[in-house]
């Protein structure tokens, strides 16, 4: 069954990086297995940030997609406070509680977590652009979601580039667990034709 907005309109699930780069140079949603193969759906699908931002809501009623405060939240929960003045980053100690103990590589990204935290989340990678052209990235060492946000949570956080009036219109917020070594867990941003996971929220 193809992924639907709220209102039951579906989101294309797309096999082929010409299609992908069709529909996200239109601004249009669309998503994909791992490696374009329905065999990797245990990953869940890489949806792209038109899909994330759409104003249909791609969550059902009574989910929402994550937002910033939500991951501060929750690293302060498993008693990690935010200590970086300019950016939104945790060491390994966090995202080793978020991983899967399967699906992550041993590597200079770390290696499998102990999901202490039931919260499973697997290394299904990224889908983004390499020297221009798009192509899945990282599996089995990364894992990129998006995050749904229209504000900095404070003053000179910098995972934008520049004021929120200011912002580039191609990128949106995310969130990766394995990015930059020693299993660390970081809020940033990404390219809204790019393909990264979202983890829904029950509120």
């Amino acid at each position: 069954m193809d992924p639907v907005f709220r209102n039951g309109d579906q989101i294309p699930v797309v096999n082929n990086y010409i299609d992908w780069e069709r529909l996200s140079i239109n601004e249009q949603p669309c998503c994909a297995y791992v490696d374009n193969k329905p065999s990797m759906s245990k990953y869940g699908l890489l949806f792209n940030g038109y899909a994330c931002i759409d104003s249909r809501n791609i969550a059902p009623d009574g989910f929402r997609v994550p937002k910033i405060q939500d991951i501060i939240t929750l690293a302060e929960n498993l008693g990690f406070p935010n200590e970086n003045d300019d950016r939104i980053y945790y060491n390994g100690k966090v995202a080793y509680t978020l991983k899967s103990e399967k699906t992550w590589k041993k590597s200079f990204f770390g290696e499998p977590g102990n999901n202490q935290t039931g919260l499973s989340f697997l290394a299904g990678g990224t889908l983004g652009l390499k020297y221009g052209e798009l192509e899945f990235n990282d599996k089995g060492t990364t894992a990129g979601h998006w995050l749904f946000d229209e504000y900095l949570p404070k003053e000179g956080v910098r995972f934008f580039p520049a004021p929120p009036d200011n912002w580039p219109k191609n990128r949106f917020h995310s969130f990766s667990i394995g990015t930059g070594g020693n299993h660390c867990l970081s809020v940033g941003d990404d390219l809204l034709m790019g393909g990264l996971f979202i983890r829904l929220i029950k509120e």
